[in-house]
């Protein structure tokens, strides 16, 4: 059960990293524009790994719906509310919230697939999920708030409802696919179903007349290539990572350590930029890590 969690960590440090690959290209041509190329190509990497390694016939008619749908709940609407949130509160505002989707999983889990943790290992949900929490809200340093990525546009409220609504699609997208999972339905071709569908639906917003679904600037082969490398880390290696932890192991707990990746970020912009997180970054670290150990331990 151990290896699960450690493959949930890893697809946590798949989003980070492509997190900071994402980060001056979805600036450039916008977030909702960005998601739709690369839900394309990654669309096409599932299908075609799911080919080869012929694993469509995993997938019957009865979980097909569940599959569409939940990618329509977990990705379509998750990630368009996310990145409406994201415009308005600002990425770390966002991130906070967001973590909301773990707790949000052990709960679900708990009262739909009555699949109970030990209760240490719930309290070390918790503990991880406080620890994420503390690490991006003290994790900026002094005159950090007077970055343009911490102003909000709009009603502060209205960010913070779209925001947790991304939380709960994506813990409900997430509870939803545990029991086909666990059936024996493959990680690799549910995730090219469920990728495919929210990128037929997010094509749809090219018919949409708002800012916010633009394209803001003509596209050019580096963002192509940004997006494919961002596609592969975050979404067909991450999410399949994902949905690989999530066949064998405790929902709630594979949601608790894929959402450590903001505390990845901090160590990768440690490393990239050379300048040391602050005071209250380390101690959201240090309670993550603790909570991860309780829930390894037991």
């Amino acid at each position: 059960m151990i290896y699960y969690y450690f493959i949930a960590m890893a697809a946590a440090l798949c989003w980070a990293v492509a997190s900071l690959v994402s980060a001056d290209v979805t600036r450039t041509i916008g977030g909702l524009a960005f998601n739709r190329l690369r839900l394309f190509f990654v669309s096409i990497m599932l299908i075609t790994y799911t080919f080869y390694i012929n694993t469509w016939n995993t997938i019957s008619v009865e979980y097909l719906t569940i599959i569409i749908i939940s990618g329509i709940v977990g990705i379509f609407l998750g990630d368009t509310l996310l990145f409406i949130a994201l415009q308005k509160i600002g990425p770390r505002r966002n991130n906070i919230l967001f973590s909301l989707a773990a707790p949000f999983t052990v709960v679900i889990n708990i009262f739909f697939l009555n699949e109970l943790a030990s209760t240490i290992s719930i309290i070390g949900c918790f503990v991880v999920f406080f620890g994420v929490v503390f690490a991006i809200s003290y994790g900026d340093k002094k005159g950090s708030s007077e970055h343009r990525w911490e102003k909000v546009e709009g009603p502060l409220y209205v960010g913070i409802i779209l925001s947790i609504g991304a939380a709960l699609c994506q813990a409900i997208g997430l509870v939803m696919m545990k029991p086909i999972l666990s059936d024996g339905a493959d990680p690799i071709a549910s995730a090219a179903i469920r990728t495919t569908i929210s990128c037929i639906f997010l094509s749809f917003t090219f018919f949409l007349n708002y800012e916010v679904f633009n394209t803001k600037v003509n596209l050019t082969s580096k963002i192509i290539y940004q997006s494919i490398l961002s596609g592969f880390l975050g979404m067909a290696l991450g999410m399949s990572l994902l949905l690989i932890a999530l066949q064998k192991a405790d929902a709630g707990i594979v949601a608790t350590l894929s959402s450590t990746s903001p505390i990845m970020i901090l160590f990768l912009l440690w490393i990239l930029t050379k300048k040391i997180p602050s005071y209250g970054a380390w101690v959201g670290t240090i309670i993550a890590i603790f909570g991860t150990g309780l829930i390894f331990i037991y």
